[in-house]
């Protein structure tokens, strides 16, 4: 009698959809076999393996608030200082300031009074501590903020129109007009001392460390102003910060960079260059902000945050786009102002 023989094993392959496969198994036997032998016996499996996909997504919240509604929507804030996490002054574009107690602003406070209409893109503020402010609300006049109101304005005779101004503690400041006079108050104010040009913005550490934006950045030591070096060959100096004396950051008009290591500029570092398509200064550095070498924050013209860890600057993030940041102040690591062009506050937490 014949033999039978076994045929080998078929094995057949369906994709059903695209989340499933359909695996299908057919084991013939005896083919070929004489009518005496068992009928052949046929076997089909079918077994389905659905593929596991994720639909779990990761978005890391905002540590910035959503913009809170203008603190004065006729005029909007130009510049902005926080000391300390519960106090902080706001100075708008016709010379009017208002005061921030962690929870919320107080009105508006007169900062010019009787004086002279200001010169909005010339006005400047800086405190040193709550109890100790300096503000220019533009022309050649200075103004005392004592930890409770403003005091009378003072005219700095000679000065020919006072552009950005710098404090550090609770008795030092420095401004510089346009022509380059620079005027120190270490309880009164000095006479016009040679600058290097109006600068766009100060910061000092103490009395005897100042850096200045102006083209390039200029240091006061105490004694004399260093002549502008030319540290940013691709942009404009716009707004600069110092922590410390060994460590300051500097943003330029092109979304650029540079730190201050104590004793050189680095080259520049492109951290928020514009869009494709979009026009070189769409993202213009307008205001730059260090609390501590290890903590930094950048705001741009067209809405967009930067921060800086110690180490590397984190990539730009839109926290207002319906417009420009213009201002940016953080009293610590963990709490930062910032305001935009339509004089809306965000907090940092």
């Amino acid at each position: 009698m014949e033999e039978c023989r076994r045929v080998p094993t078929t094995t057949t392959f369906r994709r059903r959809s695209s989340s499933s496969l359909a695996v299908i198994v057919v084991l013939t036997v005896a083919a070929g076999c004489s009518q005496n032998a068992p009928k052949a016996a046929t076997r089909t499996t079918t077994t389905t393996t659905t593929s596991q996909r994720s639909t779990t997504t990761s978005t890391i919240p905002s540590p910035w608030s959503a913009p809170s509604t203008a603190i004065d929507a006729a005029h909007p804030i130009s510049s902005l200082s926080c000391p300390i996490a519960t106090f902080c002054l706001a100075l708008s574009t016709d010379g009017t300031s208002y005061r921030y107690d962690g929870t919320g602003w107080s009105a508006a406070l007169s900062v010019t009074g009787a004086g002279p209409a200001p010169t909005p893109e010339a006005a400047d503020l800086s405190c040193g501590s709550p109890f100790f402010c300096m503000a220019v609300p533009g022309g050649n006049e200075v103004v005392k903020w004592n930890g409770t109101s403003w005091t009378s304005a003072q005219t700095l005779g000679g000065a020919q129109g006072l552009q950005a101004l710098g404090c550090a503690g609770g008795s030092f400041c420095v401004t510089v007009d346009g022509e380059g006079d620079a005027y120190f108050y270490d309880g009164s104010w000095s006479s016009a001392v040679n600058a290097w040009g109006g600068p766009t913005d100060i910061s000092c550490v103490d009395p005897s460390f100042c850096m200045a934006t102006i083209g390039g950045t200029a240091q006061w030591n105490g004694s004399v102003w260093s002549q502008p070096q030319d540290v940013d060959t691709s942009g404009q100096l716009e707004t600069v910060s110092c922590p410390s004396t060994s460590f300051c950051v500097a943003g330029d008009s092109v979304g650029n960079v540079l730190a201050w290591n104590g004793t050189t500029w680095s080259v520049p570092q492109p951290v928020d260059p514009s869009p494709a398509g979009a026009p070189v200064g769409s993202h213009a550095l307008a205001s730059v902000s260090c609390a501590a070498p290890t903590f930094c924050v950048a705001v741009d013209s067209g809405g967009n945050v930067v921060s800086f860890d110690g180490t590397t600057w984190s990539t730009p993030r839109d926290i207002d786009g319906a417009t420009g940041l213009v201002s940016v102040s953080c009293a610590s690591t963990t709490f930062c102002l910032a305001v935009d062009k339509l004089g809306r506050v965000l907090t940092y937490h």
